[in-house]
């Protein structure tokens, strides 16, 4: 017999198998032994497929979700997008937005001063 799971495995199921066959047979230790051991295996085998499974399941939603990413990645909208988040970036720019609080407060002070003037000159 071929078995996947491995030598001991097989010995152990050859053993229990040849023991279910022969007709003097008792229900003794070493048959409860071997029959725990198999059992035993069958459990640690059921277990690692079950983990195998769960793991390879989680492999495929992970390749979807970078399929999608990679899709969001390469559109043009996100191409576009990060283009202009780098063109705000760039030190001309940040010196110009960084420049319109001054701009702001100069504005508002020539607007003050010349509000001031005018009631003046019609009081």
């Amino acid at each position: 017999m071929n078995y996947p799971w491995g030598h001991q495995q097989a010995e152990q199921l050859a053993t229990v198998e040849s023991m279910q066959k022969s007709p003097f047979r008792s229900w003794n230790g070493k048959y409860d032994l071997a029959v725990a051991q198999v059992e035993q295996t069958a459990n640690k085998l059921d277990n690692a497929i079950a983990h195998l499974q769960h793991r390879q399941n989680q492999i495929g939603q992970w390749n979807k979700l970078e399929r999608a990413y990679s899709l969001w990645d390469k559109s043009p909208q996100t191409v576009e997008m990060r283009n202009l988040a780098k063109g705000l970036q760039s030190p001309q720019l940040q010196e110009r937005l960084n420049s319109i609080p001054k701009v702001e407060q100069q504005e508002f002070a020539r607007t003050q001063a010349s509000s001031t003037r005018q009631a003046r000159l019609s009081a």
